[in-house]
């Protein structure tokens, strides 16, 4: 049996492993495929970058169970129902709910000191 030759690719920073196990979590979605580490680790060796196992780990639980592309639109699941209450609040209960105008609070003048210079200003 032939030995595996050791990957002597230098391991990739934090920011390219996390963008580059972002861009194949991105390509698993497109083509319908659950994200799991190994799918992951195969895209990012295929773009011929090498990253550390975990990154691959860190996707694969971070996503699993998620839908993507409501990642992707910014939907968390239920924030949909949010704005249909909103709009059927009575004008009453929204002029309860408008934040109060801040108030600023003024610091208290301190005295200049007189400091001595040596003359310099003489």
């Amino acid at each position: 049996m032939a030995k595996a030759a050791k990957d002597t690719r230098p391991i990739a920073d934090q920011a390219t492993s996390e963008a580059a196990c972002t861009y194949a979590a991105l390509i698993l979605y497109e083509d319908n495929q659950d994200i799991d580490a190994t799918k992951l680790a195969k895209i990012v060796k295929a773009a011929n970058l090498r990253v550390e196992p975990i990154w691959t780990k860190v996707f694969e639980k971070a996503l699993k169970g998620k839908k993507v592309g409501d990642l992707l639109h910014g939907n968390s699941g239920n924030a949909g129902g949010a704005p249909a209450a909103q709009a059927t609040a009575t004008p009453a209960a929204a002029e309860a709910k408008k934040p109060e105008p801040v108030k600023e609070v003024k610091k208290a003048e301190e005295p200049e000191e007189d400091v001595d210079m040596g003359g310099l200003f003489d």
